[in-house]
């Protein structure tokens, strides 16, 4: 019988903690995995949430004209709310862009900035709609 206990192999105890040890790592490692995924996916929609709110502010100044109030509109699964308000001085506006995501309506980004538009009163815009409509100044004697 003593020749028995020497012989080499693994006891069934030994196979059952190796195989437990070996589970848990597994769920781990899983568990890793797909937090890694939602993460990735995670940044993928903050990345787009983010140039769609770039996107309509340089929209608003590329048109030059705008109204102050809140506008709002969806850009494939995003909605946007998009709020334009006065602020001194006089021509400056704040322009805030709020995103969400359309499953659940999650806010995702909000873009906050401010825009000059020229107030409708101002001598630049005067003399451009004088000159537009042909009552510009003249100096005498200069020849047109």
């Amino acid at each position: 019988m003593n020749s028995r206990r020497q012989q080499s192999g693994f006891s069934l105890i030994e196979v059952m903690v190796a195989v437990f040890i070996l589970a848990v790592a597994l769920v781990g490692l899983t568990r890793g995995i797909t937090t890694a995924l939602g993460s990735s996916k995670d940044a993928e929609h903050y990345s787009q949430a983010v140039l769609l709110a770039a996107n309509r502010v340089e929209l608003l100044r590329a048109e030059g004209d705008f109204t102050d109030g809140e506008t709002t509109g969806t850009a494939g699964a995003y909605r946007w709310r998009q709020i334009i308000s006065k602020v001194p001085p006089d021509g400056l506006h704040q322009v805030v862009v709020a995103l969400e995501h359309e499953p659940g309506n999650v806010p995702i980004y909000s873009l906050s900035t401010l825009l000059y538009l020229a107030p409708s009163d101002s001598p630049t815009e005067s003399s451009a709609k004088r000159s537009a409509t042909g009552q510009s100044r003249r100096k005498p004697g200069k020849a047109r």
